[in-house]
């Protein structure tokens, strides 16, 4: 049987599609026993939404804001099916896809986390799985490695025809074994929001359990929907768990030098934004310069856990 996990913060719009969606995937997919609604503090109405249009649904709802890990955590822990699916608000089931994903865990005992193909609603392919961040990928450009190492750095529109396994994936759709998240304890709630499903996939590896991204399964991700309301702090909140995930994992030699670098890419942006000043004229450098501006800000405030998308 599958469960399907929800986490949702003032996204009743968003969330009223999926849940639309799913009920149409049920007629095709009997397994589904059971959908769990997890709101952080939602104030758009999302409660009385759920309650008009779908009672099935259970529906929990935190009195604040506590975190992608720790909501996904307490949906978990209500769940009974022995796979949950986790989906965030911003995604929408295509009918039958799922079951793919179901079919291919029965017959892989070893996965213990599955993968779908991201796409837009016009189909196109986004990035599913992912590498872990490193320094190496703050020093040289994502897209630069891509080109020279196609093989190592796939990109979102030249992905595997055939199961794959990675080392982590994009946590906008992740399906996971019971047995799984009762072996590794759950997300990591010291993660707020970001990184805490690539964590989350790392320690599955350390136990044995397979990572795997199935492309031959499609689930539709409005991108970007979610953090989009508020994206300089959402970007901020990213370097927030970045430099979680990497005191996690890495010394503190390599993180200092992490930091440095980090820092210093912001301080020669906003240089390079006071000598060519008329690159202020596009609307995305002005944001990306308020961006970097308040992660220099940031970084001489030491790093704090404030500035981000936490209440």
């Amino acid at each position: 049987m599958l469960s399907i996990v929800i986490v949702t913060r003032n996204t009743r719009q968003l969330l009223e599609a999926l849940l639309v969606s799913i009920e149409a995937d049920r007629a095709l997919v009997p397994l589904i026993e059971g959908v769990i609604v997890v709101d952080n503090g939602s104030t758009d109405g999302t409660d009385a939404m759920i309650a008009r249009r779908f009672p099935g649904v259970s529906y929990v709802k935190n009195s604040e804001n506590r975190g992608f890990a720790a909501a996904v955590n307490a949906g978990f822990r209500l769940s009974t099916g022995k796979l949950v699916l986790l989906l965030n608000s911003d995604t929408r089931l295509i009918p039958g896809e799922i079951t793919r994903m179901l079919d291919f865990m029965e017959h892989e005992p070893p996965v213990g986390i599955v993968g779908p193909q991201l796409v837009y609603e016009d189909m196109r392919p986004q990035r599913s799985f992912a590498l872990t961040p490193s320094l190496a990928f703050e020093v040289l450009p994502r897209s630069l490695m891509e080109r020279v190492l196609p093989g190592r750095f796939r990109t979102k529109g030249s992905g595997p025809s055939e199961p794959l396994d990675v080392e982590s994936l994009i946590g906008a759709a992740l399906a996971v074994r019971r047995e799984v998240f009762d072996l590794l304890g759950g997300f990591d709630e010291r993660f707020f929001l970001f990184l805490e499903e690539t964590d989350f996939c790392l320690r599955a590896w350390e136990k044995g359990r397979r990572v795997v991204f199935l492309p031959s399964a499609r689930v539709v991700h409005l991108q970007g929907k979610t953090v989009g309301q508020s994206w300089v702090r959402g970007r901020i909140e990213y370097s927030i768990s970045l430099y979680k995930f990497m005191g996690k994992y890495h010394s503190r030699g390599y993180c200092a030098l992490f930091v440095l670098v980090r820092a210093g890419k912001a301080l020669l942006f906003l240089l390079m934004l006071t000598v060519l000043p008329f690159l202020l004229f596009s609307i995305s450098m002005r944001r990306k310069y308020r961006y970097y501006a308040r992660l220099l800000v940031w970084h001489l405030r030491g790093f704090p856990e404030s500035g981000g998308l936490r209440p």
